[in-house]
């Protein structure tokens, strides 16, 4: 079979099924574990699959438009690879830190699960967090305020403004995509600038990712991937990315989403 042939052959199978092992890959072709993880470098190259940890699997859209009134809270079921995420990110939380928290549903979740036994003052702009910190006996609340969007949080000019009199920790941040050639990126204009000055004011930026998120544009670039401090994502992220991010120079750590 032509290696034409067989990725092609190999695209029919991850419609199939949702996802392909590269020992699988292996199997069927009678090919190396090289040959193979370079048919899936090809095929991701091409926008035809989202290279993981061990395989592939199908693609999603390059761009994401959350609905205009999406919400957090609105997410019934427990996505595990986001909490697992969340849980990770507040093990970086220490005693009297300035934290600002993510608007998405990671960072509703790393609400949900901040430490009890230490005192933190936690900025959001958003107010389903908000309505989870505040009832929370440990923390100091700042939230960001300004014009609200139908999301539920602030990113405006008196938002910004309220920012920059603030001196932040640690930033935990998650947008909508993440990857190596366009960085962070966002489908709103509207929440550029304020990513920007949260990252500006803090002395340590923390990208959550789960590895959904990892290979994938969207419209409006905040920063690239080596302006954070750390990454930190889920074990389903391809090896290729973990390499090319610590080549970069940035600290990535992958979570197990069976231990949550």
């Amino acid at each position: 079979m032509f290696m034409e042939e067989r990725q092609k052959d190999i695209i029919k199978k991850i419609n199939e099924t949702g996802r392909i092992l590269v020992s699988e890959i292996q199997d069927f072709y009678q090919i190396s574990a090289d040959c193979a993880r370079r048919d899936l470098r090809i095929l991701e190259s091409k926008g035809l699959l989202q290279r993981t940890h061990g395989g592939a699997i199908a693609v999603h859209s390059k761009e994401i438009y959350p609905a205009p009134t999406y919400n957090p809270i609105d997410i019934k079921e427990i996505q595990i690879d986001y909490l697992a995420v969340a849980k990770k990110a507040t093990k970086y939380i220490e005693n009297k830190d300035v934290i600002y928290i993510t608007t998405s549903l990671v960072g509703y979740y790393m609400a949900e699960n901040l430490p009890e036994d230490i005192s933190i003052t936690v900025l959001t702009n958003s107010v389903t967090i908000a309505e989870v910190l505040r009832k929370k006996m440990n923390l100091s609340v700042i939230l960001l305020g300004g014009e609200m969007s139908h999301r539920g949080h602030c990113h405006d000019f008196y938002t910004i403004q309220m920012v920059k009199n603030i001196r932040i920790d640690k930033a935990f941040l998650s947008h909508t995509a993440l990857s190596l050639d366009f960085g962070a990126s966002i489908h709103d204009t509207a929440g550029v600038e304020f990513g920007k000055a949260i990252m500006k004011n803090s002395s340590m930026n923390i990208g959550l990712y789960p590895s959904k998120k990892i290979g994938k544009n969207s419209i409006h670039s905040i920063c690239q991937i080596r302006d954070y401090d750390l990454l930190i994502t889920d074990n389903n992220v391809s090896e290729d990315f973990l390499i090319q991010v610590k080549e970069l120079g940035v600290v990535i750590e992958t979570v197990d989403i069976k231990g949550v």
